[in-house]
Parts: structure tokens; sequence; C-alpha cells
């Protein structure tokens, strides 16, 4: 496996342009074009052209001084330096202007080409196309992660096999958010993504909390993980209940941006993992796009599901693989049939001893894609750990107005 990195707010912790700029007195022109380029409103090839031009004029030596400063993401750089066989730097700077930052990070490198005379750019060689560099590793075998968050990224992302949005520096630009397979806003979770994908995974479980589908039953206009429940949105119960899990995951789809943004206000390390394909495909889909790349043990998690906080404390704590169940209360109800230990036997539309509700936990070895249900994808690893608690959907209106009643006075 490869990791790819854009260089300017991904690696580094500030974009180098406006640093260069802002040392030799342009700012102005410098800044609204970067900001026009990262959003995707001015191509890049011509937006680097312009700059190029402004910058040119400049020293070549001293602009490479000036951007062996430039600060680093202390964590990211660390995991480069730990797998610099493994890391890339892929950006469309200049070279010439980035070589002593290239020296310091320490890995290989690529950038944008320029013919230099009396120190000064004179002439743009060639321009990178990062694309190129995803397809050089997968011709020779590599499974590519792309790191970005400009516009620029795009046809790399759209090339690699794994992609990452990263949202540290700004916002990712808007045109990354239809094909990435993941969108990271915080340092920590950006590297423990790619220590997961590294092979480098926590022994504790990971959290898929599955709002990716649009609600369609419960008729509120909103996909269910921003319906309110008592006050609180469905997606902030779950977060308050899962406080002390690092490695929470949230497979999102429909209203996407609009999760992201709530998520946010309660906590920033949470990975985003989008199933673009949420309107023809069910939970199962999701779960497993959130699970793929996460800790061994994963927790499956509905985005309508709401479990009491003392039995939550009971699933986090279970050890191993297991399914969980709950008293018959749900207006179309998935029933269970378990034995006299309490294993789960088998799944059922028609009937059964108990309502199948979720969560559940599976060991990433037994992870296979499914397009339909999450329980379809346990059926085969039955007979299995059963553990009863007091968990609701919220599938039609019914459930909504009986789950707000009965959540009325839990403290998370």
């Amino acid at each position: 496996m490869k990791f790819l990195f854009d260089l300017d707010g991904t690696v580094t912790s500030a974009e180098t342009l406006p640093i260069i700029a802002q040392h030799f007195d342009c700012v102005d022109q410098i800044a609204e074009l970067t900001a026009r380029t990262i959003q995707g409103n001015v191509p890049f090839i011509e937006s680097f052209i312009r700059r190029v031009n402004i910058l040119g004029n400049y020293s070549v030596k001293e602009t490479a001084a000036l951007l062996a400063q430039v600060p680093l993401y202390p964590q990211i750089a660390q995991f480069i330096k730990a797998h610099k066989e493994d890391c890339i730097i892929v950006t469309g700077n200049l070279t010439c202007w980035c070589e002593k930052l290239f020296k310091g990070i320490g890995c290989q490198c690529y950038g944008s080409e320029a013919e230099c005379i009396d120190d000064r750019v004179v002439k743009l060689s060639t321009i990178l196309r990062k694309e190129q560099i995803v397809d050089q590793y997968k011709a020779l075998g590599e499974t590519v992660v792309f790191i970005g968050d400009g516009n620029n990224d795009l046809e790399a992302m759209r090339h690699a096999n794994i992609s990452i949005a990263t949202g540290m520096t700004h916002a990712p630009a808007q045109s990354l958010m239809s094909i990435c397979d993941y969108v990271i806003f915080d340092e920590n979770a950006l590297v423990r993504q790619i220590k997961q994908l590294a092979g480098e995974c926590d022994a504790e479980k990971s959290v898929v909390i599955s709002c990716a589908g649009i609600g369609s039953r419960l008729g509120l206009g909103l996909t269910k993980a921003l319906v309110e429940i008592n006050g609180q949105s469905l997606i902030s119960w779950q977060l308050k209940l899962f406080k002390s899990i690092k490695d929470v995951r949230i497979v999102i789809g429909f209203q996407g941006g609009e999760i992201i943004q709530e998520v946010r206000k309660y906590r920033n390390d949470v990975i985003f993992c989008y199933n673009h394909r949420y309107f023809e495909t069910k939970t199962g889909a999701s779960y497993y796009l959130g699970a793929r790349h996460a800790n061994h043990l994963t927790l499956e998690w509905d985005g309508d599901l709401l479990v009491h906080p003392d039995d939550v404390k009971r699933i986090l704590a279970a050890p191993g693989e297991f399914i969980c169940y709950a008293d018959k209360a749900s207006d179309d109800a998935i029933f269970v049939q378990t034995n006299e230990q309490g294993q789960v036997l088998s799944f059922s539309r028609e009937s059964g001893d108990y309502e199948w509700t979720g969560p559940a936990c599976m060991d990433k070895r037994h992870l296979i894609y499914c397009s339909q249900n999450v329980y379809n994808m346990f059926e085969p690893l039955c007979p299995m750990q059963g553990i009863k608690v007091r968990a609701y959907d919220i599938d039609t209106y019914n459930d909504y107005i009986r789950v707000s009643e009965i959540t009325k006075n839990w403290t998370c």
C-alpha cells in the first residue's frame, strides 16, 4: 500500500504560496487566487501559472529557505517518517521552491518543474498531474491511498483505490465530497485512519454509525440522524453515548453535509465514511463501508437506534462478536430466534422470540460486502452470542412518538 499526500494544508499546516506572498509583500493577488483555486472556482493550471508569474520574480534560494520553515502537522510528519518507503508527496508546487521542505519531510516527493536562471523562475517546464503519479504506483500493483483537500486533488482521488478528503487547514473542496471515501477534519483522526489502513489497529472496538439513508418511512423530511428527540438530534444522542470511544465512524450519504455540520458541534475527531450509493443500497453496505478500514472489532449501530445508556455500557464492555436483541416494540420488526443460552439462531420477518434492532459486533475477518440489511451479514455467523438490551428503532412516526416518551428521563 502506498500513501500519496497532497502537500499544502494536508502535510503542512499552512498553504505555502500565501507564505511566499506575505514574505515578498504581494499578499492580495496570491490570497484571492489561492482561495478561488482551492474551492474550484479557478482551474488549478491557470491559477498556478498566474501565481508563478507573480512569484517567479523573487529569489528561488530565498523562497526555498522560507518554505523549509513551514510547519508540518507533527503526527502526520511522524507517520511519514515511520513509513517513508510507502509515503509519497505529490504537489503542484515547484520542486525548486520546495526542495528543502521535501528534504525535511524525508520521503519521495513529486512536484512541478521550472527553468531557473540567475536565481529566478523564468519558465514553467511541467505542471504535475497528480493522477499520473497515482496511476504510476497502481501500475506497479500497489493499492493507492490519496489524501488531499483541494479541487486540484479531484482526479487523483478519482484514480486512487482509497481517497481521503481532509479539512484540517481549511474546508475541503466541495467537489471532493462527491467521490471521496472518507472526509476527516482532525489530525488525530487522520493519523488513526491511515494507521488502520497500514494494518496498525487498536485493540478497542470501532463504532460504526450508519446515517446514510433518507428516512422516508418516518415522514419528517430529514435523514433520521438529524431528527430531534426531546430537543436533541439523534446523532447527538449517539455521540454522547460514545463519548469514551476513540474511533467513531459515521457513514453518511443523504444530507451528508448537514450531518457533518451537526456532528462537529460535539466532536471533531469523527471519521466520516461516504456511502455514495445510499439510494440503492441498505444498511449492510453502509456498515461494510464504515467497518472495512476500522479496528478488528467493529460495533454496528444504526443512526435511528437508541439504546438505554446502561445497556450501552454493557455492549461496549462485551467481548468478541455478538448480536443484540430487544423485546418486541417496533411497528415493522425483524425477529430473532434464540436458544436457552440466549444465543441468536436466526432472523425472521414472520415471528421470533425477540426483535432485532441492532447493535451487533463483528470481527473484520468476517466482513463481506452486502447491499442489503445488516442482519443479512450476520446470518451466516449464527449461532452467535446474544445480548438482550433495551433498544428502540425509529422507523415510523409512531416509533418516533413512542421513543420520545420512553427517553424523556434518560441521561447520557
